[in-house]
């Protein structure tokens, strides 16, 4: 049991935060989910406000103090957090492909929407989690862990995120903050993977022996790392890939 315990699910409007909030709302947490669009927080409320306390709160990441305005319209709102799990991914257009084709004119844009919005959102959060004991989640992807061509500045910015967990959960341990990193690969079943087109999902798929993740396989095990259960256990990096990386 949870006993009203409060789930900041950042960038919780896409297939990854959206999952997490059902399971969230299945296991008795109150949930804040935040994302850009109005209209995709808004139907994602409607549409689970039957199954447990849930609002919605409307932020974009690129803008000034948008961590600490987020973190602090949601402690108000529900009087505390103690749980922060971080779903956002995006960034600049330009940063995918071969090193030599990226643009380096959006290098430090995305740099600040994935390294520094997570250092900001862990910041803002802080004093809240260590009021009883709260979690902290990054969402980052295995190129921060495994080279690949084509991922050298996405690769670049998980890894740092990577280690920016680490080193936190040995900091924040001593005041009760538990920290962990969940690095998918391939997700089946998201916004992204449909942009991707089937032909190429179907081709990694086959590469993963155990099949590609969904939000839904990737959601109980972010819930579990929030709860008493996984209370001995900070600064894990898990990745869920179905085998396609060892």
């Amino acid at each position: 049991m949870t006993d009203g315990r409060v789930l900041l699910v950042a960038g919780g409007s896409g297939s990854v935060g959206s999952a997490i909030a059902r399971e969230a709302l299945a296991e008795g947490w109150k949930v804040a989910v935040h994302g850009r669009s109005e209209d995709k927080v808004h139907a994602l409320v409607a549409g689970l406000s039957d199954q447990g306390t849930i609002d919605g709160f409307i932020a974009d990441i690129r803008e000034d103090e948008a961590a600490e305005t987020l973190v602090a319209e949601v402690a108000e709102h529900f009087g505390r957090i103690d749980a922060v799990i971080d779903c956002t991914a995006c960034g600049p257009m330009g940063i995918t492909g071969l090193f030599p084709e990226t643009s380096p004119d959006v290098f430090t844009d995305f740099l600040d929407v994935s390294v520094g919005w997570f250092e900001r959102l862990a910041h803002a959060a802080y004093t809240f989690l260590a009021q009883e004991g709260g979690t902290l989640i990054a969402f980052v992807s295995d190129a921060g862990i495994h080279a690949a061509r084509r991922q050298t500045l996405v690769g670049a910015a998980r890894a740092a995120t990577i280690g920016f967990i680490r080193n936190f959960a040995i900091e924040a341990a001593h005041d009760g903050i538990r920290a962990h990193a969940i690095s998918p690969s391939y997700v089946a079943e998201t916004e992204i993977s449909r942009r991707k087109g089937t032909e190429f999902m179907s081709r990694v798929s086959r590469r993963a022996g155990l099949g590609l993740p969904t939000p839904e396989d990737i959601a109980p095990i972010a819930l579990f790392l929030c709860g008493d259960r996984a209370r001995r256990i900070t600064g894990q990096v898990i990745s869920i890939n179905g085998g396609l990386n060892a």
